[in-house]
């Protein structure tokens, strides 16, 4: 096995690792601050975090530029560019965020106004300087952790969120009971601060020419990163309004409640759809390596690759993901809360589709082909916002979710059709009858648990789980016997 694979199999294996763990953690974070604050003041927290966000408009996708540009300039006989590169993104996104922060402070009381209940205004404001600070130190942290993927060291960086997420838990249980949720703000905080200083002490050390003493402003360093990085910018700007724009709606047309039940379901489906997009993440330096040298056959090869193993993940997962969740919803929440499986239902169908669309992203990311992101992601908000109004007003907050879920879906397949096009590659040359096996296997299983939930009373619950587990195991026999799974197996034992 080859070094390259070797760096891929670790950086991979890790990234799952940090994803299980995550979630695992806020498993229990969100079960307790259930107990602790309320499902209400969860939804403010999820509204301030979202609100929050709207900050990474500073980010001009700097931090996206630096993963590719770090990856080209280990090739090249200059290593002077890197401490420029790094310096001159670190004084760019410290001005950037700082300012744009204080600008969102000014607003805040206007536009939250709107949308909060009055009994939870004060509460909201008093969090939001904690949450931008947060937001401020990370894009400052996020400069390291993306030098590190630059570097191929995404285990490193895993393991840094590790740890940081564990600063944030132990905060949680700390400041909450005497705090309230100003004790989440501050923990939150906290975490943040840990990543920045770790992650710049393993930046420093993973590579002599990375050392402060190299760090210099450069012109062409921040032209480089801008011209790479507005276009990326307009990806980004077009993700921040989707969680806003869908956490907005939420509030207004389905209240906070509705919205807290929701927060949590993603939070499940993010930390899911994380455990397979992480791990498929790691290919933008290898790409952008080899698109650099004009490899275009091992490019293909290699997506065809990725596509196939990832299906073969990803499938049963979400598939085990979608027949869960009155599970999840009872042992999270105590009870089978209808509006907390509905939006798990329908966002775990359309995360599956948008995770199969991961290689083609990342191999776009790693070739520099920004344009068609931006134009997928534009689409996508308008559609998300628009939809989502119109069946806001007619369905409540389950027309919110299925307007997200309708516009992830479409815009995810545009993107799978139109970089495979690009690569002369149909979707016959990459699933195989195998792949369209696991398809029909997964239809029959989401049905037989369907029916199972529709016809068996509700006092035989014990049951029912019992045919989600044992329905799961339809898919072991195709997938252990798939040669791509058991090439996985072997790398990862040695």
């Amino acid at each position: 096995m080859s070094r390259s694979s070797n760096k891929l199999t670790i950086n991979a294996l890790s990234a799952v690792v940090q994803v299980v763990f995550t979630a695992l953690l806020y498993f229990f974070l969100y079960r307790y601050l259930l107990a602790s604050i309320g499902v209400k003041q969860l939804g403010v927290w999820s509204l301030i975090l979202s609100f929050s966000s709207i900050a990474n408009l500073a980010n001009m996708g700097l931090t996206s530029g630096l993963v590719k540009f770090v990856a080209e300039y280990l090739t090249e006989d200059d290593k002077s560019k890197l401490g420029k590169l790094i310096f001159t993104s670190i004084v760019s996104m410290s001005f950037l965020f700082v300012v744009l922060s204080l600008i969102i402070i000014s607003g805040a009381q206007f536009f939250l106004g709107l949308v909060v209940d009055e009994k939870f205004l004060n509460i909201a404001l008093e969090i939001l300087p904690y949450s931008l600070g947060s937001l401020c130190v990370n894009a400052i942290g996020g400069v390291f952790t993306s030098v590190l993927e630059g570097h191929q060291k995404n285990y490193i960086r895993n393991f840094i969120y590790v740890a940081s997420n564990i600063v944030m838990y132990v905060g949680t249980i700390l400041l909450t009971p005497v705090y309230h949720l100003k004790g989440v703000a501050i923990a939150q905080l906290s975490q943040s601060i840990f990543i920045f200083i770790v992650a710049m002490i393993f930046t420093v050390k993973i590579n002599p020419d990375n050392r402060i003493r190299y760090w210099k402003w450069s012109s062409d360093s921040f032209k480089e990163l801008f011209n790479y990085g507005y276009k990326f910018q307009l990806v980004s700007i077009c993700q921040m309004l989707y969680e806003p724009a869908t956490k907005l709606l939420l509030s207004k047309y389905g209240g906070l409640a509705f919205l807290g039940h929701y927060e949590m379901a993603t939070k499940v489906v993010s930390q899911f759809r994380a455990l397979l997009t992480n791990a498929n993440q790691v290919v933008v330096p290898v790409v952008a390596e080899k698109a650099k040298v004009q490899e275009d056959s091992y490019l293909q090869a290699f997506y065809i690759k990725m596509n196939r193993i990832l299906l073969l993940f990803n499938l049963p997962l979400s598939t085990s993901l979608i027949i869960m969740a009155p599970l999840i919803s009872f042992i999270w929440l105590g009870e089978v809360n209808f509006n907390f499986v509905f939006s798990l239902f329908i966002l775990g169908i359309a995360t599956f589709i948008n995770i199969m669309c991961g290689p083609a992203y990342f191999s776009s990311l790693g070739q520099g082909r920004l344009n068609i992101l931006v134009v997928v992601h534009i689409g996508m908000a308008i559609i998300n916002i628009i939809l989502g109004i119109a069946l806001g007003i007619y369905a409540g907050g389950y027309g919110i979710v299925i307007a997200w879920a309708t516009a992830l879906s479409a815009g995810s397949l545009f993107l799978i059709f139109n970089y495979n096009r690009t690569l002369k590659i149909g979707l016959y040359n990459i699933f195989q009858k195998e792949e369209l096996k696991l398809l029909v296997i997964s239809i029959m299983i989401i049905v037989i648990n369907f029916l199972s939930y529709q016809f068996i009373s509700s006092d035989r619950f014990l049951l029912k789980v019992t045919i989600s587990v044992l329905s799961f195991f339809l898919f072991l026999p195709l997938v252990l016997k798939n040669q791509n799974i058991k090439q996985v197996i072997s790398s990862l034992k040695k």
